[in-house]
């Protein structure tokens, strides 16, 4: 009686768990973007399979697999270059993708506690990076995370219903479990960003970095004023690519200037991943 009486919890439960997934994958596809309006389509994980005959070059064990935007160990290859980033074909939960509400909803305010600390810029041989050790923490829905760096892509990783924006600025955190937790912010051509003015005169121009005497950096200048945004669940947007990241969209932009486009684009022409599939995953707009 005991055996039927558990056997008969254990299905009830896994029923239950199945209907409630199955809600949540309705409430996302009944609300998703149409394919029309993104400017580019997702990776085709189908291609990417076909290509891998292509096997990159041997490496030594220790040596760290080798990763690149275009050619050989571009994105299509990248769960290819190492079994850690088999990630990059195989989840669910892909960063970039095109945001697109949606449900608008009152989301928890985002407490960006942020302050100065010594400029220290790197080139990181993908991107311009600023470490911002002590600069601060991000502290929402009860918890909190560490601001680790930030740093940029160029043009836009995501787009936002469609739209495609010359720079966009990735703050990533961590919280003591090793939760990660990324705000996002976009810039869009207009005035002359004065914080990155900052950081572009001292970005080397090759792989290495810059510890600059006597200068500051204030990530708070690379923020919007209104800090509505948009809540998803998603994955870093490079090798080896791991989900689970909370991203926190900034739904306002900023401004900075054609100079500064190119001046970023100079050493970078393009370190943006091209766009993945949403799937079933829910994109909240705050209110």
């Amino acid at each position: 009686m005991n055996k039927s009486y558990s056997k008969l919890k254990t299905l009830l439960f896994s029923v239950s768990l199945t209907l409630i997934f199955v809600n949540q994958f309705s409430l996302a596809s009944a609300h998703s973007s149409p394919k029309k309006s993104e400017h580019a389509e997702p990776m085709d994980h189908g291609h990417a399979k076909k290509m891998s005959h292509a096997k990159p070059a041997k490496s030594s064990s220790h040596a760290k697999p080798h990763w690149e935007y275009s050619g050989a160990h571009g994105p299509q290859q990248w769960s290819h270059l190492s079994n850690k980033f088999r990630m990059c074909a195989s989840g669910r939960l892909q960063s970039p993708f095109n945001i697109h509400a949606d449900i608008s909803a009152e989301l928890p305010e985002l407490d960006l506690d942020y302050h100065a600390v010594p400029l220290r810029v790197i080139n990181n041989g993908h991107t311009i990076q600023v470490d911002q050790a002590g600069a601060g923490r991000l502290n929402v829905g009860g918890k909190s995370y560490e601001l680790l760096q930030f740093h940029f892509h160029s043009t836009s990783e995501y787009t936002i219903n469609g739209e495609r924006y010359p720079l966009e600025l990735h703050l990533v955190h961590a919280s003591e479990s090793g939760d990660l937790a990324v705000v996002g912010v976009m810039f869009k051509e207009g005035a002359e960003n004065a914080e990155l003015a900052n950081i572009w005169a001292h970005m080397p121009s090759r792989k290495g970095t810059n510890q600059v005497a006597g200068r500051l950096a204030d990530v708070n200048n690379l923020l919007p004023r209104d800090k509505r945004y948009y809540r998803f669940m998603g994955s870093l947007t490079t090798p080896p690519c791991s989900e689970g990241v909370n991203w926190h969209m900034m739904q306002t932009p900023i401004t900075v200037s054609a100079a500064q486009i190119a001046r970023f684009k100079a050493i970078y022409p393009m370190n943006a991943r091209p766009l993945q599939h949403k799937n079933a995953r829910l994109v909240v707009m705050g209110k």
